[in-house]
Formats: structure tokens, sequence, C-alpha cells
């Protein structure tokens, strides 16, 4: 039985770091062609497209959550685990406020916001392991993707938000940001706390 359960959440993992993929597909070719719009913008971060990986972290996370529920694991109390992740998301924002504002070298900035919302993310893990795991496996799969896209995109000079860090970064830091960014605060850190929360809800709608 536990041998079923680790391959169901796998294979949801799974599923999920596909879709991923054809959404970061999607979105390259959209941009490399010109498509426009709202869902191919290609301001530095992405200026807030629908179309992103991002936002899958809300119903993956859910889902996630839905199924270790029925696999029978979840925390000893959603109540508590929910203001541990809140807690953890409030110490990211503090990170990332800190490194903008006091950090002026970017290299150093880079190690604190890396290091720092890393250490953020592990506030899933002391309430949820398991959920963290699959979080970050997920995160992992979903952003590892990314970095060989912003790769080429940095080196070919494509017009895509792959390859455009910060409006106030170094040129020649771009690719170091970016790639930070996503093996990082994206897999590390956004996941499994926003993504963490999400699991939460999920395990509500099962019933112990």
């Amino acid at each position: 039985m536990p041998d079923a359960k680790s391959s169901s959440l796998t294979k949801a993992i799974l599923i999920a770091a596909v879709l991923s993929l054809l959404v970061t597909v999607v979105r390259l070719v959209g941009q490399l062609q010109g498509w426009g719009g709202m869902l191919f913008r290609t301001d530095a971060g992405g200026g807030f497209s629908p179309l992103g990986i991002t936002w899958l972290v809300i119903p993956f996370g859910f889902w996630f959550g839905r199924r270790l529920a029925q696999d029978g694991s979840r925390p000893a109390s959603l109540g508590k685990a929910t203001l541990v992740l809140l807690l953890g998301i409030g110490l990211v924002a503090g990170v990332v406020t800190y490194g903008f504002q006091a950090v002026p070298d970017w290299q150093e900035r880079v190690l604190v916001l890396g290091v720092g919302t890393a250490i953020a993310g592990l506030a899933t893990l002391t309430v949820w392991p398991r959920a963290w795991l699959a979080l970050v496996a997920y995160g992992l799969l979903a952003r590892l993707p990314v970095v060989l896209v912003q790769y080429l995109a940095v080196q070919n000079g494509w017009d895509t938000h792959f390859a455009k860090g910060p409006p106030e970064a170094p040129p020649e830091l771009a690719l170091t940001l970016l790639t930070v960014a996503q093996l990082s605060f994206w897999p590390l850190a956004f996941t499994p706390l926003v993504g963490g929360l999400f699991a939460l809800l999920g395990a509500r709608t099962v019933r112990s």
C-alpha cells in the first residue's frame, strides 16, 4: 500500500511537470513569433502574464494536498500549519526587502536572496514534510527547463522575458540572477510556501 500511495503522488508530480513544460514551450514560441498581447508579454519578469507556470502552483498545490490527505498524510494541525506557512511567506518578503534595500552589491544580493528565501521555504518542511518534498520536486522539474531556455535566450539575444533580469541589474549578471531565481526562489521558497497553502486547502476537502 505505501508503494501504491507513493506511485500515485509521483504520477501527479510528473503530470504537473509535463503540463508546466508545455506552458513554458508555448510561452517561448509565442514570444519568439511575436504573438504579443497579455499572454506573450516580453517584459522582464513576464509582465504578470496569465500564461505562466507561476500560477500553476495554485491548482497543483491543491491537487497534491488532496492526494496526500487521501493517502493519510496531513499536518497534525491545519491551522498551525497555515500560520507557519504564512510566517514563512512573511520571512521571504523580509529577505527580499532587506536584499534590495540594504545590500547594494548585486553579487552579495543574489547570495542573500537565494539562500535566505530557500531557508524560509523550509517552513513547509517543518509542518508537512511530504508536501514540502512533493512541491519542491515539482518546482525543480518545472523550473529546470526554464534554466535551459533562459541560457539559450541570453546567449542568442532572444527578445523574450526569459532573457531579461531586473532592469536595474548589471547586464553581465542577468543570466546568474535568472538562474539563481529558477533554482532557489521559485522551487525552494515560492512553490513550497504558496503551493503549501493551497495544499492545505486541498487537504481540508478530504475527510479524515
